[in-house]
């Protein structure tokens, strides 16, 4: 039962997160406290050109020094173009994909990840890649 109604909170923070409501960034639980977020994407850069440019967005969690738990309920949203809402983690990853909206218009934007009360911020970047 606690399951479920951890999945429920899931959505409805990432629906949340979608729609702009404020989130604690700081840890309120004591088991949270132990809990880092990290991420990063793969490329670094999309291009403006492209409506089909993406990029993987890693979210590494832990606990403590470990992984966090298998299926732990990672929440994505992003400023710019369009990205996975939830991912599971697996051996304390969890996998999002990011795509740009292809409209031609360079500019930075964030990725933001939320795991139970942590939150981490990435910048992307939208840019034009020169052609040979």
């Amino acid at each position: 039962m606690k399951r479920r109604g951890y999945l429920n909170w899931a959505m409805v923070a990432g629906g949340c997160l979608l729609a702009g409501c404020a989130f604690s960034v700081a840890p309120t639980e004591p088991e949270d406290r132990q809990i880092s977020l990290e991420l990063a994407a793969f490329p670094e850069r999309l291009s403006v050109e492209d409506s089909l440019a993406t990029a993987e967005i890693w979210a590494t969690v832990k606990q403590g020094n470990k992984p966090i738990k298998d299926s732990t309920v990672v929440a994505f949203a992003t400023t710019i173009g369009t990205i996975t809402a939830t991912s599971l983690t697996r051996d304390g990853l969890a996998v999002a994909l990011l795509t740009g909206p292809g409209d031609s218009r360079p500019r930075s934007g964030e990725v933001v990840a939320q795991v139970l009360t942590v939150r981490d911020t990435l910048a992307v970047d939208l840019v034009f890649f020169e052609t040979e």
